[in-house]
């Protein structure tokens, strides 16, 4: 699971079935209410990771979270990510939210899968092919226990025949940037088409961080790639270099709402104060 500056563990017991009520949803709650509350222009991409694997982790939303947030969601665009782009393309800037699962987490097939189906909601799973069925034990991850497990492909095979999953490539092993190649990116597009039958249309940076030495190289492979880089995408932004928005488990539901109607100044904010506590040495 990628581990950008501001994915630390969470400080809180509360595992969701209240709402989240620990240091890090105190700070956000104060700060959900500053900057612009207006309609966002163009793409605004979600970042998921895990949802109900029972960990402390920022990344590891409880799944009444998750089924909170999706209500929210409900009274906005949510679309695919193809349909989001084609928007783009046509110069389209009406605001719409496209919902992303970086790694391919099991408890995202168990918990939030059914959610979204229920809701026919469209998204996008980026999957590192290479912890398929395989316990997701790379440096920094989040895994824990059983349900630190990849997707098998039959619960990949039956998201993907529903019409509502596409499935883009983060890489085979989740390489951190400085290994990065050409090769780590095929070898998980071969791997999807050999199991899934669909070739990744769409590619996403494993730890969040752009390397630009390869984007000669996803422009030629891929009809987008995503990066951690904070922010929304409108027509003029470069198709291998679209930008995200963070979705963690302390996210209270006000913070979470101005995500939705284009405001991040909370959102920035937020990465200031955990990027200064960190220089001064205190635990984010």
């Amino acid at each position: 699971m990628a581990r950008s500056a501001d994915a630390e563990r969470s400080d809180e017991d509360d595992r969701g079935a209240l709402p989240p009520s620990g240091p890090r949803a105190r700070l956000k709650s104060g700060l959900a209410g500053i900057g612009r509350d207006s309609l966002a222009q163009g793409a605004t991409l979600l970042i998921y990771h895990r949802v109900g694997g029972g960990t402390r982790d920022e990344l590891d939303l409880p799944v009444p979270a998750f089924a909170r947030q999706l209500e929210q969601l409900e009274r906005h665009d949510v679309v695919a990510l193809d349909t989001a782009l084609d928007r783009l393309d046509s110069g389209d800037t009406r605001p719409s939210v496209v919902l992303t699962f970086d790694d391919g987490f099991e408890d995202v097939h168990a918990h939030a899968w059914p959610l979204l189906r229920e809701r026919g909601l469209p998204f996008t799973v980026y999957l590192a092919s290479g912890y398929v069925s395989q316990p997701m034990v790379w440096e920094g991850s989040t895994a824990k226990g059983s349900t630190g497990r990849g997707m098998s492909w039959a619960q990949l095979a039956e998201m993907v025949d529903s019409g509502l999953c596409t499935v883009g490539n983060h890489t085979h092993r989740h390489v951190r940037p400085e290994a990065l190649t050409e090769e780590e990116v095929d070898t998980c597009t071969a791997s999807v088409e050999r199991h899934l039958g669909v070739r990744p249309r769409h590619f996403t940076y494993p730890w969040g961080v752009r390397v630009n030495e390869m984007e000669a190289a996803l422009r030629e492979r891929f009809r987008s790639a995503s990066s951690g880089e904070l922010g929304r995408n409108v027509p003029g932004t470069e198709r291998v270099r679209l930008k995200r928005v963070p979705v963690r488990q302390s996210d209270p539901e006000a913070f979470f709402a101005a995500k939705l109607v284009g405001n991040l100044a909370p959102e920035r904010a937020y990465a200031g104060i955990v990027r200064l506590a960190k220089t001064v040495g205190l635990r984010g």
